[in-house]
């Protein structure tokens, strides 16, 4: 198949982890034939920067030197790829506006980073790029698992999972829950029950869900998990994820779907240690 990806923008802030994130990116456009681009915002207020990122002249007063920054980025990418030359771009502050700004009515933009509690947030709610979000030591993956809704948004989904992690386990998992009347229920949609009335109805509907999601499993030869939803639906995808130990969590989000909205993302994201990747689904 062939995936969305057009555009590898790896985001970096600071110092840590720049080698693993670099390495991940130069090796995601290699594989995957797409353009690499660097873009480092350096937020004053929240990251300290090394010495050998300030100007020689100006080390006393900690001011930041662009240029020196930009030069360490190429020696290192030099390090993980000598057949190309990469777009590197420097900028203090403001990372959120850099990032919509920069990927601006694109929609082919794969963005590697760290997650960061302020920063990565505010970009998953406000952008439409698919993200591949570092949040540990990870270079590879065993274990990775990816909600779904049955509809062919997670066909395609669980193509892109298979396609970009082949040598992965994927593990899917549907938290089953009753909706009738979803469109007058608001704040409390996630946490929804049958009444006595309705539970004939909710037996059936769960069987022909169950079923279906054996569709799932079979049709990609995966391994499946169909959960009854009891609490909040991102407190039971938390604790499943947590007790199973997985390394990457895969995620679309689309502004149109109660439970792929980028306020479910987020709230993951908040509380799991395992690795991101999050895209949208294109036509």
């Amino acid at each position: 198949m062939h995936h969305q990806f057009k555009r590898v923008i790896v985001l970096l802030n600071q110092e840590e982890q720049m080698d693993r994130l670099l390495k991940r990116g130069v090796e995601f456009s290699q594989q995957h034939n797409t353009t690499l681009e660097i873009l480092y915002v350096h937020e004053e207020s929240l990251f300290d920067i090394p010495d050998y990122f300030l100007s020689n002249e100006k080390i006393h007063n900690g001011q930041v030197d662009t240029q020196k920054i930009k030069k360490e980025i190429q020696k290192r990418l030099k390090e993980l790829d000598t057949t190309k030359e990469h777009a590197v771009l420097v900028y203090i502050d403001d990372t959120v506006d850099r990032v919509l700004t920069y990927t601006k009515d694109d929609n082919h933009i794969l963005i590697i980073s760290n997650y960061h509690q302020d920063i990565t947030p505010k970009l998953i709610m406000k952008s439409s790029c698919a993200y591949w979000i570092n949040k540990g030591d990870r270079d590879e993956y065993n274990n990775i698992v990816l909600p779904i809704e049955l509809k062919d948004e997670s066909r395609k989904s669980i193509a892109i999972a298979k396609h970009i992690f082949p040598k992965s386990k994927l593990n899917l998992v549907y938290d089953y829950r009753f909706l009738f009347d979803i469109l007058e229920v608001q704040e409390d949609y996630l946490n929804i029950a049958p009444t006595g009335v309705d539970y004939e109805s909710y037996e059936e509907i769960k069987e022909i869900n169950e079923k279906e999601f054996k569709t799932f499993t079979k049709e990609f030869n995966v391994e499946g998990y169909f959960m009854e939803g009891e609490g909040l639906l991102h407190e039971d995808l938390i604790q499943y994820i947590k007790k199973n130990n997985f390394d990457l969590t895969l995620f679309y989000h689309n502004l149109e779907e109660l439970f792929f909205s980028p306020v479910i993302t987020v709230k993951l994201l908040e509380a799991l240690e395992t690795d991101f990747f999050i895209h949208t689904i294109k036509d």
